[in-house]
């Protein structure tokens, strides 16, 4: 027989309504399998009389008062996915307090909050998971905490704001950055305000939570100092791509002899990487660790369905948890105290954009562009009738100068300015 777990639920947007239509799609699954039975007993909206997508199960009270939720004595475990700050963090802490797990979406929330809530949970002795609060549809946290228990995790790098990956590949295939961005919201895919998306934000939390996991420190975000990709232009990736280099936003945090490396900003990937693979809405997060070397982790990093099949599973484990009476641990254990440096500051090689006038010596043009450590590339006649070819079949008319892009040598960052724009590699 089913042991039943009385279930709160805090939000009914996107999120919380995918997680209503997952339970109640999977609840006979889960009853045979996990010998759980969810009943969801109440949840919390803004506002009664606003039209839903979903229905709910038979049985399940609806409120506008969040108080009520978090203290009614039957609910056990509470899943708040309302994406606030301030009132989630104040909702959770009450659960907390009034013996309840909790499971969240709140990316921003466990980003700026997460050490801070997690040392309450285990004061009060309930379970804090958000597997859901990082690229909602891999489970990366989880997979940090479990699977690599017994290695060194090396590197994280992760595409994991999928609004400014569809952004870059729609600019790759020639759109504009503008309309590439107009052509994200009409799809759904970003916020009528995309600014957390596209100056790398939103890319910059998830980090934040990715780095716990990995290193155990709890980065910042003025440690990260997130980039964006609101001045690359359609021509810059669309050059990068001739030039086998796909131009995406990474996240990046590496540990070396001590110290931990980190960056949010456009990264130009040679296209020979596993990861300037991912395209679209789709995230990646490629771990490479001592024992295991390197791996690659994709999937969806967000939508209802996605981040609801994350907070279920975070639910049976909670749930697991309260029938053992084992609720309490930390979701992740690893703890550490680093010195933190920005990979900007880092010698590194850069991907540079320029053009070059026809008729004149490239490989000559480019090195007087540059600095001396800069290599030098020598484009062929064929190479470069080609790229003019191209140039006019896109209506550029009479060609006169040609862009291309190129790599550096490893460079520090203040060498490289006198020939930006540019993009790391």
């Amino acid at each position: 027989m089913a042991t039943t777990i009385e279930v709160g639920l805090l939000g009914l947007g996107t999120v919380g309504s995918g997680v209503v239509t997952r339970l109640t799609q999977a609840m006979t699954r889960i009853e045979q399998q996990q010998g759980v039975h969810f009943h969801l007993a109440m949840v919390a909206v803004h506002h009664f009389k606003q039209a839903r997508s979903v229905t709910l199960p038979v049985g399940t009270r609806l409120t506008t008062a969040l108080q009520a939720v978090v203290t009614a004595p039957e609910i056990q475990i509470v899943i708040e996915v309302m994406g606030t700050i301030t009132t989630a963090k104040a909702a959770i802490i009450s659960a907390f307090q009034h013996g309840k797990s909790v499971v969240t979406a709140n990316k921003d929330l466990m980003a700026l909050a997460g050490p801070e809530l997690v040392a309450l949970a285990q004061y009060y002795q309930v379970d804090l998971f958000y597997e859901a609060s990082v690229a909602g549809g891999i489970p990366i946290l989880r997979t940090l905490a479990d699977s690599y228990a017994t290695d060194e995790i090396q590197q994280v790098v992760g595409i994991i704001n999928g609004t400014a990956n569809y952004i870059l590949s729609a600019m790759t295939a020639g759109q504009p950055y503008d309309q590439a961005l107009a052509s994200a919201q009409a799809a759904g895919y970003a916020e009528a305000n995309p600014t957390n998306d596209v100056l790398g934000l939103d890319a910059t939390y998830k980090l934040m939570i990715l780095s716990q996991f990995a290193f155990g420190q709890a980065l910042t975000v003025a440690e990260i100092q997130p980039v964006g990709i609101d001045t690359l232009t359609a021509a810059q990736c669309q050059q990068a791509a001739s030039a086998g280099w796909q131009l995406k936003l990474l996240a990046q945090a590496q540990q070396r002899q001590g110290r931990l490396y980190c960056r949010v900003a456009p990264v130009a990937v040679a296209q020979t990487v596993p990861i300037s693979q991912v395209a679209g809405v789709q995230n990646g997060i490629a771990v490479t660790s001592e024992a295991l070397g390197a791996t690659l982790y994709t999937g969806p990093g967000a939508g209802g369905a996605a981040t609801a099949n994350s907070v279920l599973n975070d639910l049976l484990v909670a749930a697991s948890h309260l029938i053992q009476h084992t609720s309490g641990r930390a979701f992740n254990a690893n703890q550490a105290t680093l010195p933190v440096t920005n990979l900007r500051t880092v010698p590194q090689a850069y991907l540079v954009f320029t053009t070059v006038a026809i008729g004149r010596p490239v490989a000559a043009n480019i090195q007087q562009r540059t600095a001396n450590c800069y290599q030098t590339i020598v484009v062929t006649p064929s190479q470069l009738a080609t790229i003019v070819w191209q140039l006019v079949r896109q209506g550029a008319g009479p060609v006169t100068t040609v862009p291309i892009a190129f790599s550096t040598s490893w460079a520090s960052t203040s060498t490289v300015q006198p020939v930006r724009p540019s993009v790391n590699i």
